[in-house]
């Protein structure tokens, strides 16, 4: 799946939009940014300081760097 955004004020973001209208089962137009799927499923999303924690050590592991976020 790939997310585009198109520009609904411009002309030629309305005539794509018709055109993308024409054609249900290859794409589809969700009219809000917030009701877009995710690209994982939500029980692998990461809290950020778990986040946080791993990139540090990863670094560290890594690069040898001791880096705080």
């Amino acid at each position: 799946m790939t997310t585009v955004i198109i520009n609904d004020k411009s002309q030629t973001g309305r005539r794509l939009l018709k055109h993308i209208e024409r054609h249900p089962r290859v794409a589809c137009i969700l009219d809000e940014r917030d009701i877009t799927p995710l690209p994982v499923p939500e029980e692998e999303l990461i809290s950020l300081e778990e986040f946080k924690k791993n990139f540090e050590v990863a670094i560290h592991e890594d690069l040898g760097l001791k880096m705080i976020l």
